[in-house]
């Protein structure tokens, strides 16, 4: 269970750094923007000054020490954060407010840019007064700090007073009846002078500890707002990013993909050079000596493997929308086919968009498929012969002319009133039938299976039916629409071939890096090319 629980967790952190990965520009540019807009912001605002006080706290229970018993005196424990509350009122922040000479601000406003608080670890508290200008922010924490102790003292004094008022009017009594020589006069004058003793003591409860001579400032702190904006900025951009995940549908796993259509993976198709991304027509055909083609010869290998006892000979190649890489990967598959010895037919019936004739430069004037269905050309005369052995933008001979592959391209041709109607015609099926007889191989190159319906129309005339998707452009539903097409195929899907794959280097790259460097391992690779499979 503990073996289990480790591996999800170690399954769950690759998602997340994967994630990560993924979503690092928005990452990185939030986490720059907000602290950015922070430090910028901070520097236009006005400065703010902050000025501090501080009160010395006494804990002494002083009408103990004089043997007086005064109801509402406050525990020590709780002196601190009493006193603190205390020198928030309305009261205070006035007269603090009178006696700096501020007549003009209301008590509730001096609250507002204040603070008092206790130290939990010493009886002193702080009185914190904010506000632009830096003198006044002094002014008003001290003038704060000293009404307080005013304020106190009258509060602190306000027993004993009372108590000193009930004593002078018993003794005055005791003086009018003429009974000043007595005991209890006695008594009540002594009560009353250790009232006086009290008072003078309870002065030094609450004493200036240190005035506010200076203010500091407070705001705007451009370098702090940063630090906290960068914080902030890499806790929002990871919290987009992760919505961005939860909200982007797009299909990026080849296992999710395999376990839906349940069809094995036959190839992973690297992303090709910039070369071959940016260029159009020819330039898209990669060169039977670079990194890319080695991905080329492992699916026609896997291929083979698949088809070793079901005898396919006319393959039609689909994916599940546009801008999969479906063309180029049957282009360079007929290629690599043709190159190890195999007689290859590519036919194009993606009648809609026709993409074949551009890779190999040929004239969109020239017959095709549609052409011969009608009988304006012969299947001969339509057939364009590729060849292998002469010098070909990017189509470099690998075994100077003695590989005796040979491959044909059936251009489509013109562009038929109803495609759809045009491929399902018995017409189309002996023309298929015709080119067979002259190849070892015909791959079809066939439109999106989920745009038209041609694709399954096609599937009939077909021995097999080859599946190209490229992660990031299939979404899920997608994804579900293309597994009930398959299902609806009259035609066996033999695999999955997965184009721009991103991965570490694998066997394919190294092998070229030895090619180049002019190791055996060349040689074997064109030993093993000069091989029909």
């Amino acid at each position: 269970m503990t073996s289990n629980n480790n591996q999800e967790r170690t399954a769950m952190a690759r998602d997340y750094l994967r994630i990560v990965r993924r979503r690092a520009p928005v990452i990185v540019v939030i986490a720059l923007l907000v602290p950015l807009v922070a430090y910028f912001t901070s520097r236009s605002e006005d400065p703010l000054y902050e000025g501090t006080a501080e009160v010395l706290l006494s804990r002494q229970n002083l009408p103990s020490l004089v043997g007086v018993d005064l109801t509402g005196y406050e525990e020590p424990a709780r002196a601190a954060q009493t006193q603190a509350s205390i020198a928030r009122t309305p009261t205070v922040a006035t007269r603090a407010l009178r006696a700096a000479g501020f007549n003009d601000r209301s008590p509730y406003s001096l609250l507002g840019t204040s603070s008092v608080w206790a130290d939990p670890n010493t009886d002193v508290l702080f009185f914190a007064v904010r506000s632009p200008d830096r003198a006044s922010a002094a002014t008003l924490a001290t003038a704060y700090a000293e009404q307080y102790i005013e304020y106190r003292r009258e509060l602190d004094t306000l027993p004993i007073r009372s108590a000193k008022e009930k004593l002078q009017t018993k003794i005055e009594n005791l003086e009018a009846r003429g009974r000043d020589d007595t005991s209890l006069y006695n008594n009540l004058l002594t009560q009353e002078q250790r009232l006086e003793e009290l008072e003078a003591l309870l002065t030094s409860n609450a004493s200036l500890l240190r005035e506010a001579e200076f203010a500091s400032q407070v705001e705007p702190r451009p370098t702090r707002n940063a630090v906290l904006g960068l914080v902030l900025g890499l806790a929002l951009g990871l919290a987009l990013a992760l919505l961005a995940e939860v909200l982007d549908t797009r299909v990026r796993s080849i296992e999710e993909v395999t376990e839906r259509l349940r069809v094995p993976l036959l190839g992973r198709i690297p992303r090709l050079g910039r070369r071959y991304r940016s260029a159009q027509g020819p330039a898209k055909i990669v060169a039977s000596d670079s990194v890319e083609s080695e991905a080329f010869r492992m699916l026609r290998t896997n291929l083979d493997f698949v088809n070793i006892d079901r005898g396919v000979r006319t393959l039609m190649v689909t994916s599940a929308t546009e801008r999969e890489g479906k063309s180029t990967t049957i282009v360079n598959l007929a290629l690599a086919f043709a190159r190890a010895g195999r007689r290859v037919a590519l036919v194009d019936l993606d009648l809609r968009r026709p993409a074949v004739a551009r890779f190999f430069e040929i004239s969109d004037h020239s017959p095709g498929v549609s052409d011969v269905a009608l009988g304006d050309a012969a299947l001969d005369d339509a057939l364009v012969r590729v060849p292998l052995t002469e010098r070909h933008p990017d189509l470099e001979p690998l075994h100077n002319g003695r590989s005796g592959g040979e491959l044909l391209v059936l251009p489509s041709g013109p562009t038929p009133p109803d495609p759809g109607e045009f491929v399902g015609s018995r017409t189309v099926q002996e023309i298929l039938a015709d080119v067979r007889s002259r190849a070892d191989l015909v791959l079809i190159d066939a439109p999106p299976i989920l745009h038209v319906g041609d694709a399954l129309t096609l599937s009939a005339a077909v021995d097999a039916v080859l599946l190209v998707t490229r992660l990031n452009v299939l979404h899920r539903s997608m994804l579900n629409d293309l597994a009930r097409a398959v299902e609806a195929s009259p035609a066996e899907t033999l695999g999955l071939v997965v184009t721009d794959a991103q991965g570490p280097d694998g066997y394919g790259s190294l092998y070229h890096r030895e090619t180049r460097n002019g190791k055996p391992a060349s040689r074997r690779a064109a030993k093993r090319d000069r091989q029909p499979n």
